[in-house]
């Protein structure tokens, strides 16, 4: 696996690539994510396709702008566009984490000749109940404050001490200190002016439940059993997109490419297998 950068307009970005031939699997992180999200299990589907792993706007490696008003939908659905031209992409296979799922269906439906097929993993077409505006104005301000570590330590600290975690919490803490560290290394390089943007537009993103009949790919649900502010999200899923097969993967929770990562290999591959048929 190597990782290179790249310059799409006025901005650049790093990404992580598998080399493959055939298919091309890109692969978005969620909010306060980082391209390593993939990376431990970016070589086990070596030989699956050619998968490339970005940073997205505000996160990683990527140019910090430092303006609230380029980090919304339509501006990451455009990074997404210009970066599939930059790499000579027409078209690909889709997966999208969390947040990155979606921004994954807003480019399916944008541009859907360029989306060959869709993975939605731990994601919906709605921002979860579990979110509110409240949540990041605070955040944010802490982080523009104090900067995103020490918004990393509060949330680490408050985990940490929390003695009746949730079921998807639970599955986090099998990482133990793995966890911590790639959490610490994800807030460290996210642009504080992006985190609050950012989280502030998934909180008032218009849901696009009543669109997922548009989407004529071939797509994939997948959803960690555990992932109590998911699950409704991938029964939407489920339900509206025409064809979509749902695998729920047991004892995982949001990550579950890190807590069930077996599972989790079997149904990209099962996907990646399917639509090459």
């Amino acid at each position: 696996m190597e990782t290179r950068r790249i310059e799409i307009g006025d901005v650049a970005l790093s990404f992580n690539e598998v080399a493959g031939e055939g298919r091309t699997l890109v692969m978005l992180h969620g909010l306060t994510g980082h391209r390593d999200d993939f990376r431990p299990r970016m070589p086990e589907l070596a030989g699956a396709a050619r998968l490339l792993a970005p940073d997205l706007r505000g996160h990683g490696d990527f140019t910090r702008t430092g303006r609230a008003d380029t980090c919304t939908f339509d501006q990451l659905v455009e990074d997404l566009r210009a970066l599939l031209d930059a790499w000579g992409l027409p078209s690909c296979d889709l997966l999208g984490h969390s947040f990155g799922g979606m921004v994954a269906l807003r480019f399916a439906l944008a541009h859907p000749v360029r989306v060959d097929s869709l993975i939605l993993m731990d994601t919906a077409p709605f921002c979860p109940e579990a979110f509110s505006a409240a949540m990041f104005e605070k955040g944010g301000a802490i982080a523009r404050e104090r900067g995103m570590i020490f918004l990393q330590q509060l949330a680490e600290k408050r985990e940490r001490a929390n003695e009746r975690p949730s079921a998807s919490d639970r599955q986090t803490r099998k990482w133990a200190d793995r966890y911590w560290s790639h959490h610490r290394l994800r807030y460290g390089a996210m642009d504080p002016v992006a985190y609050a943007a950012l989280g502030a537009a998934m909180v008032a993103q218009e849901p696009v439940t009543a669109r997922l009949g548009e989407i004529r790919c071939p797509a994939t649900v997948l959803v960690g059993a555990d992932d109590e502010e998911f699950v409704p999200g991938a029964d939407a899923l489920e339900a509206g997109i025409p064809g979509a097969r749902r695998v729920t993967l047991p004892d995982a929770g949001h990550h579950p490419q890190m807590e069930n990562p077996g599972a989790w290999l079997d149904a990209v591959r099962e996907h990646l297998r399917r639509v090459s048929a």
